[in-house]
């Protein structure tokens, strides 16, 4: 076979059990090379290497996992039962359990290499898993003859065409021989936050191949070890975008239309700045509602509310928000951002999409979303990845954020710098004059389109959002703070103010 001929084989994959790992790696382990994953007891080693014999197996592969001085067998049947992959019927059939303390400590190491050799061939075994390699290496004797016996495993086990997976507690020094005779390194550790606490796995070395690198989350749960990859990793770049028909994206709200002429551009991102009670959430379900009507699929995914709440403000400004759903039009995830991973979050959303073929989004409460775990180096590669994706999904997004200030003109954001990433920018505040709260709405942004900048008075009725029709009212309520009124904005001002009033204090004053 000649050069041309070997590097056109296809490569050969075997999947670690782990979507995401899977794609951090490239596709997964190549066939017949020798891993090594280290990590402190709890990291979850042991979980890690018997996902990968489960779904091997389930895959038409043969599997055997030796172990040393980690938990007997029974025990981990005992906590393994609870997971998704695992399956009792196949043990002893197509996956075995094999223990080589006894031969480790009666015939050193020569004898363990028999074991694992016999094992492998009587079985027929295209995986193996060696738990608890630390043993081996305090039973060496030296580290030149555990470097032979790494080195005697990885090469047997490739001419045998069998993956091999050897866990072992961490190890501090990234320089260690040992590291230099297997194909590849995966360090998982769990990070302390404040209280809480993240699991994180790293691939320090992949031989001759690419991966993500750097450090991605993942979490322990009934599907076993769940690896979301880092998402600035996954959309490093601008995608590609094909032109469309010249079109716009309403809010439904007629007067804010107008002013951004006639909606959003496709597939471009929006930020709702404002206030607690501002009205970015009602906002957001008015561009939903707007959609749904024009049978434009929509995700709502938030933070703030829950899904009968969302569903009675929605009601409440005449938004009925159930028909749409109840036909797949529309589609209402609210979630927690407690103890969860930003990472994770955005896997599913962009799931979400996927499956319901969305074309608009709201993202209600950025600042829940990446704040708790994401350092203020990571948030904007985080924003601008996920609206990478977004963008090339064909989605057109609406986030909202809280700003610091209740009342004023001041834009101050807990997540400072993703002004620059979004492509508009809508700001909703409050103005207090005489003991009355009135709502402002102005347009800081928009990128490859006109709009209006003039601020505009804006309300929230039964009726849902109404915008003033002109700039005037705005202006009034605004000059009350900085200058004198006119005497016919004065009266103007008065009786708009009383019309507000309930009707008690309004015959009270006269």
């Amino acid at each position: 076979m000649n050069e041309a001929e070997l590097s056109e084989e296809p490569v050969r994959r075997v999947s670690t059990g782990s979507s995401g790992l899977d794609t951090i790696l490239n596709g997964g382990w190549l066939h017949g090379g020798t891993y090594m994953v280290t990590g402190a007891p709890g990291t979850g080693k042991t979980i890690l290497g018997n996902q990968l014999c489960f779904s091997h197996v389930a895959g038409g592969g043969r599997a055997v996992f030796v172990t040393m001085l980690s938990e007997s067998h029974g025990r981990m049947m005992t906590h393994l039962h609870r997971m998704d992959f695992f399956r009792r019927d196949i043990i002893g059939q197509s996956l075995h359990y094999v223990s080589g303390y006894a031969t480790l400590k009666g015939e050193g190491l020569d004898g363990l290499a028999r074991l694992l050799y016999r094992s492998v061939r009587e079985h027929q075994a295209s995986v193996l898993v060696v738990d608890g390699l630390l043993a081996v290496q305090e039973s060496a004797g030296s580290e030149l003859n555990f470097r032979e016996f790494l080195h005697a495993l990885g090469v047997h086990n490739a001419l045998a065409g069998c993956t091999t997976l050897v866990l072992t507690n961490r190890q501090e020094n990234a320089a260690a021989p040992q590291f230099a005779m297997v194909d590849g390194v995966m360090v998982l550790e769990m990070q302390r936050h404040g209280l809480k606490v993240v699991r994180t796995v790293e691939v320090t070395k992949l031989r001759g191949e690419a991966q993500l690198i750097g450090q991605h989350t993942f979490e322990i749960n009934s599907g076993g070890i769940c690896v979301y990859p880092r998402l600035e990793t996954l959309y490093p770049g601008q995608p590609r975008e094909e032109p469309g028909p010249e079109r716009r994206m309403g809010f439904g709200v007629p007067r804010l239309d107008e002013m951004i002429g006639g909606g959003l551009l496709p597939q471009s991102s929006t930020m709702l700045f404002g206030s607690p009670g501002s009205g970015k959430t009602l906002l957001g379900l008015h561009f939903l509602a707007s959609g749904a009507r024009l049978e434009e699929p929509g995700l709502y995914y938030g933070f703030m509310e829950s899904t009968p709440r969302l569903f009675s403000k929605a009601a409440n400004v005449g938004l009925e928000l159930r028909p749409w759903v109840d036909s797949g039009q529309l589609v209402v995830e609210t979630r927690t951002a407690v103890e969860a991973l930003p990472d994770a979050l955005a896997h599913e959303l962009l799931v979400l999409v996927d499956h319901h073929k969305v074309q608009r989004l709201v993202l209600d409460g950025l600042e829940p979303l990446l704040q708790e775990t994401l350092g203020p180096r990571r948030t904007p590669g985080f924003l601008t990845a996920l609206t990478n994706a977004l963008r090339a999904r064909g989605v057109t997004s609406l986030m909202t954020q809280q700003t610091h200030v209740f009342f004023g003109p001041q834009l101050e954001a807990r997540l400072e710098g993703l002004e620059a990433i979004v492509d508009n920018i809508v700001f909703l505040r409050y103005v207090e004059l005489r003991s009355q709260l009135y709502r402002m709405l102005s347009i800081l942004k928009m990128r490859e389109s006109d709009y209006e900048s003039a601020l505009r008075e804006f309300s929230i009725s039964t009726r849902g959002i109404d915008v003033a029709e002109t700039f005037e009212s705005a202006e009034a309520i605004l000059t009350g703070q900085a200058r004198p009124l006119r005497k016919k904005q004065k009266r103007s001002l008065r009786k708009k103010v009383e019309r507000r009033m309930p009707s008690s204090r309004r015959r009270s004053r006269s």
